[in-house]
């Protein structure tokens, strides 16, 4: 089995990002409306005392996983061609959508599953270590629905067949993955000097970055894995 490390692609994401700025907008969008649910949200659910804040939640996060399918079919097209469109990708992703929507549901539960398991051991370091094996597991799944076409009931089991075939390169992945994340969206939102609501069109804005590029390098990992090369 050849191992596929490509670090170089972590470098050429970023100008291709720059000529791809488009990226970022399904997960921005995607941002902004979690913005108006959770304050929707806090004052609908008022008088039962937030019992629903957690169904809200659950919808954002599934809002946000197929923003996420969305760019990374802009993402793939971007690899291959130079310059992506927009409108082709969301027009892709509508015709894919159920699928796309059954991988994110899936790769969220399975997710929350190795975390909760790893809580369980009172140590919150079982329970991050578990939660990123699930994530170095089922990180294709998206793609998979999104650009490999996969039905998504299949999407999970891809997605582990192709972390298996290369381990190295999707751990890397991972963790590239994990570190612009928690730039991004956890340790530079700290930093944000506006008003509140300000703050969090910011950190709106943060998240729809991360989530850019986090799309175009899962994009060309997921697209040398799949073997389909780019031209």
């Amino acid at each position: 089995m050849t191992t596929k490390v490509d670090l170089a692609m972590y470098v050429q994401a970023l100008p291709l990002y720059a000529r791809n700025l488009g990226v970022l907008f399904p997960p921005l969008v995607a941002a902004l409306i979690a913005i108006a649910l959770n304050y929707a949200g806090v004052w609908f659910f008022a008088a039962s005392g937030g019992a629903g804040i957690g169904l809200v939640a659950l919808l954002v996060k599934i809002m946000y996983g197929f923003a996420f399918g969305v760019s990374l079919i802009f993402a793939d097209d971007a690899w291959r061609h130079g310059r992506a469109s927009l409108p082709s990708a969301w027009n892709d992703s509508r015709r894919k959508a159920g699928n796309i929507l059954i991988a994110v549901i899936g790769f969220l539960f399975l997710t929350w599953v190795a975390r909760y398991i790893g809580s369980m051991s009172g140590s919150s370091y079982v329970a991050l270590a578990l939660g990123a094996l699930a994530l170095w597991a089922f990180i294709y799944a998206i793609p998979a629905a999104a650009i490999g076409g996969t039905p998504g009931g299949a999407s999970l089991s891809a997605s582990l067949q192709a972390a298996r075939r290369q381990p190295l390169a999707t751990a890397i992945l991972v963790i590239i993955c994990l570190i612009v994340w928690v730039a991004l969206n956890v340790y530079a939102v700290q930093w944000l000097p506006f008003s509140d609501i300000g703050n969090e069109i910011a950190g709106a804005l943060l998240t729809a970055i991360a989530l850019g590029y986090i799309a175009l390098v899962v994009a060309k990992q997921y697209g040398d894995l799949a073997f389909r090369p780019y031209w």
